[in-house]
């Protein structure tokens, strides 16, 4: 069965403005365009969340993604599967990994959490809770959390967060979900206020600055389409988490410009007076 998907078109998600440059780096009928006011790159129109629930969360998503891809760059896509063991020469840096070094234990959220195999390779000092759109998902990840005293919202993200008292987490991961939430500041704001102050969300997204994404352009494994809704740089997660009340921290040699994503830390800042 092909699935007609139902694009809606979106202003900045980091400014509201209305004004983007097309980046040449799209194909139709998506297109990827800078913000003329901030410079936020994002898609100009993304599928909606009903669809998203039903039939292009991201388990679907990246098998057809990987298709695509087979068929457009057969030689490459040839090499990157036959080269595999490069990519375990060095110790990998995870988003999981960073929250136990920051977060002694206590409730955790994981946003857009697929089945909950992040939350459910936590040592039992953590209680994991998540949040997913993908329905299916969702239904697997709220039982496997139920064992271990937690739950899973089926629910566009904000929407999902509003279900948990307030400062009810000691820390979050969003770990690659943030470039395919349609309203990310939205979220972002939405797990200020179930963040405790002293909360710590780890943050891991594609880095629309690194050099690979300079060189490969429309090729970049960071571009997919529909799905990667948002094209992050660390300049501009930090804005977006300013806004959202957080100040965001980036792990030491770890987010190097040949990196194809970048990890941040978000804090709640301090209150003003």
């Amino acid at each position: 069965m092909t699935i007609e998907l139902r694009p809606i078109q979106r202003a900045c998600p980091n400014c509201g403005a209305n004004e983007p440059r097309d980046l040449g780096l799209g194909r139709t009928p998506w297109t990827i365009g800078a913000c003329s006011p901030c410079g936020f790159a994002y898609l100009t129109a993304a599928a909606s969340y009903a669809d998203l629930s039903e039939f292009y969360s991201w388990d679907k998503a990246i098998l057809l993604e990987a298709k695509r891809r087979k068929q457009a760059q057969p030689v490459v896509q040839w090499l990157d599967q036959t080269t595999r063991w490069r990519l375990h020469l060095f110790p990998r840096p995870e988003t999981r990994t960073f929250l136990e070094q920051l977060v002694p234990g206590g409730n955790i959220v994981d946003i857009g959490c697929g089945s909950g195999k992040q939350g459910l390779a936590l040592p039992d000092r953590y209680t994991p809770f998540g949040v997913e759109i993908s329905r299916t998902l969702a239904g697997e990840a709220d039982a496997a959390f139920a064992a271990r005293g937690g739950s899973c919202q089926h629910a566009p993200s904000a929407e999902g967060l509003g279900q948990f008292d307030e400062d009810k987490f000691d820390g979050a991961m969003l770990n690659s979900y943030l470039e395919h939430e349609t309203e990310p500041l939205a979220v972002l704001r939405a797990l200020h206020r179930v963040l405790k102050p002293d909360g710590v969300a780890v943050v891991k997204v594609p880095n629309f600055a690194s050099w690979n994404a300079a060189l490969m352009k429309q090729n970049w494994c960071g571009i997919r389409l529909p799905d990667h809704v948002n094209y992050f740089t660390p300049a501009s997660l930090t804005g977006m988490a300013e806004k959202a009340g957080f100040k965001a921290g980036f792990p030491q040699l770890t987010n190097l410009p040949t990196n194809d994503n970048f990890w941040a830390f978000l804090r709640p800042a301090p209150a003003q007076a």
